[in-house]
């Protein structure tokens, strides 16, 4: 079995290494797991969904994911991703920003 790892990593703009540096591990065992000689334990697994903002279904590649996060692609996810990781007071300034924006 086969984790989307690297696909949903080069999304995110990471680094094998800045990945691993965000999970404990080594470099090596995220190139394991992308390769498929290895896969995640399933702490893990779940820290993987949070760090890319996909469900766990995602992360396997199941189609007709149910979360709304799940069904967005590429720059839509990763916007998603990093506004979540906004406190409550830079969302706010955020959204003052987007509404003159559009």
């Amino acid at each position: 079995m086969k984790l989307k790892i690297r696909e949903l990593r080069e999304e995110a703009e990471l680094t094998q290494r800045e990945l691993a540096q965000k999970l404990s591990t080594s470099q090596r065992n995220v190139s394991n797991w992308e390769t498929g000689v290895s896969e995640p334990d399933l702490s893990t697994v779940v820290l993987l969904a949070d760090i890319f903002g996909v469900s766990i279904d995602e992360l396997f590649g199941r189609e007709g994911a149910s979360s709304e996060t799940a069904r967005l692609e590429g720059l839509d996810r990763l916007l998603v991703k990093k506004v979540r990781e906004l406190s409550d007071e830079r969302k706010a300034a955020l959204l003052t920003f987007l509404k003159g924006f559009v």
